[in-house]
C-alpha cells in the first residue's frame, strides 16, 4: 500500500476533506495524476505558496475560502506545495 500525501476524512460517500501538511510531505510527494470521475474541489484553509496546476497552464494560486476548482474526469493536475497547511473539501460528481 502506497503511503498518500494527505491525511483523508470522509464525510459522505461522495465528499471528503483532505489536509496536506507542508512539514510532513516532501514536494515531489505531490505528483501529477488524473482523477476517473469529475471533482469539485472548495479550499477551506491555506497557507502561503500552495497552487494547483492544470497539464499545459501556469499555476493558480489557491486562496481560503475562495477558490473553487473544477476538474474534469481525466484530466491530469497536482497540487504544487506550500509552507504550513492546505485543507480542502472535495466533491465527487
Amino acid at each position: 500500500m502506497t503511503t498518500k500525501p494527505y491525511i483523508h476524512f470522509q464525510v459522505s460517500d461522495h465528499s471528503f476533506l483532505r489536509t496536506f501538511e507542508s512539514s510532513c510531505i516532501a514536494s515531489e510527494d505531490l505528483v501529477w495524476h488524473r482523477d476517473e470521475g469529475e471533482r469539485l474541489v472548495y479550499v477551506i484553509h491555506v497557507d502561503p505558496g500552495w497552487s494547483f496546476q492544470r497539464d499545459n497552464q501556469l499555476p493558480q494560486e489557491m486562496v481560503s475560502n475562495e477558490t473553487v476548482i473544477r476538474i474534469k474526469a481525466g484530466e491530469y493536475h497536482r497540487i504544487i506545495k506550500g509552507d504550513g497547511v492546505c485543507v480542502l473539501y472535495i466533491e465527487e460528481k
